[in-house]
C-alpha cells in the first residue's frame, strides 16, 4: 500500500471513528431522556460489576473460538490458549482505535512475525469466524420464528448437533486442509452469541425491564450483525441504535430503555477491554523484548 493509499486508509479510519462517537453520544441523550433519573441511579455498583464479569465469561468464549480456529491453519509453533487469549485481548483494544479492524492487523503482524503464521491466513480465519456467525444468526432467525416452546428447543439442539457434526466436513471441503476439532467451532459460535444475550438481558434486568428470551437474542442478534460490518470501530454508536431500534420495532422494550441497556453493556466492555487489553499488551511487549535481548 502507497503512502496515498495509507492516508485514505487512516481517513477513513478516523471518519468511522467520528460517526460512531457521534452516533454513541446521541443514543446516550436518546436515553438519557427517555429514562427517569432514578433507574440509572438505581443501578448498583455490584450489578456493573457482575455485566463487566460476564463481559471477561464472553472474551473467554471468543478466545477459545479463535484458538479453536487457529489450530487448523500454519501456525508454527501452534498458539496455545493462553497466548490466543492475550492476542484476542489486545485486538479487542485495538479495536477501538480510529483505523478500521486494527484489531486483526496487530493480530496478524504478531502471529505472522512470533508464529510464522501467513497474514493472508489470519484473515482467513477471521472469514470462517463470519461465516460461522452468519450461520448462528441464521439459526438464532429460525429459532425466533419457530412455534411451540418445547419444538423450540429441540429444533435449537438438532441444529446445533447437525452443524457440529458437519462443520469439519465442509471446512475440508473449502479450504483443503485438515480441520482440527471444527465440531466445536459451531458450539463456541452459539456460545458467544448467548452470553451477548445474557449481557443484554442482565443490563435491561438493572434497568428495572425483565426482558424474555427471544426478545434479548433478537437485540443480542442485531448488535453482533452491525458490529460484524465494521462500519465503526467495533460497531461503536451503530450497535447501540441497532439495539434501540429492533426494542421499539419488535420487542415490548421501549426504544430508550433498550439504548440505555446497550449503552451500559458497552460501558462494561469498554472498561474490560481497556483492563484486559492494556495487561495483554504489557505482558506481549515484555516477551517481545525478551526475544530481543535474548
Amino acid at each position: 500500500m502507497d503512502s496515498q493509499g495509507r492516508r485514505r486508509f487512516g481517513l477513513g479510519g478516523r471518519w468511522a471513528y467520528g460517526l460512531g462517537v457521534l452516533l454513541l453520544g446521541l443514543a446516550v441523550v436518546t436515553a438519557m431522556r427517555g429514562l427517569e433519573a432514578e433507574v440509572l441511579r438505581g443501578v448498583s455498583v455490584w450489578g456493573f460489576a457482575a455485566l463487566m464479569g460476564l463481559v471477561g465469561i464472553n472474551l473467554g468464549s471468543t478466545v477459545l473460538l479463535f484458538w479453536s480456529v487457529t489450530r487448523s491453519f500454519a501456525a508454527d509453533p501452534p498458539v496455545g490458549v493462553g497466548k490466543m487469549g492475550l492476542l484476542i485481548a489486545m485486538s479487542g483494544l485495538l479495536n477501538y482505535v480510529p483505523v478500521v479492524r486494527a484489531g486483526l492487523w496487530g493480530r496478524a503482524a504478531y502471529l505472522k512475525a512470533r508464529h510464522g503464521l501467513p497474514v493472508r491466513q489470519s484473515v482467513e480465519i477471521l472469514g470462517v469466524v463470519v461465516v460461522l456467525t452468519g450461520v448462528v444468526l441464521g439459526g438464532a432467525g429460525a429459532w425466533l420464528a419457530w412455534g411451540p416452546t418445547a419444538l423450540r428447543w429441540g429444533g435449537l439442539l438438532g441444529g446445533l448437533v447437525g452443524l457440529s457434526v458437519a462443520t469439519p466436513w465442509l471446512a475440508r471441503w473449502l479450504y483443503w486442509r485438515q480441520v482440527v476439532q471444527g465440531w466445536t467451532w459451531v458450539p463456541l459460535r452459539a456460545l458467544d452469541l448467548g452470553l451477548t444475550a445474557g449481557r443484554l438481558w442482565l443490563a435491561l434486568w438493572l434497568l428495572g425491564v425483565a426482558a424474555g428470551p427471544g426478545e434479548v437474542v433478537l437485540l443480542a442478534s442485531g448488535s453482533v450483525l452491525v458490529r460484524l460490518t465494521g462500519l465503526t470501530p467495533n460497531g461503536l454508536g451503530l450497535s447501540e441504535w441497532t439495539v434501540a431500534a429492533l426494542g421499539a420495532a419488535l420487542t415490548g422494550v421501549d426504544g430508550p430503555t433498550a439504548a440505555a441497556a446497550a449503552i451500559l453493556d458497552r460501558a462494561a466492555e469498554a472498561l474490560v477491554s481497556v483492563i484486559a487489553g492494556s495487561a495483554a499488551v504489557w505482558v506481549l511487549s515484555r516477551e517481545g523484548r525478551a526475544v530481543a535481548g535474548g
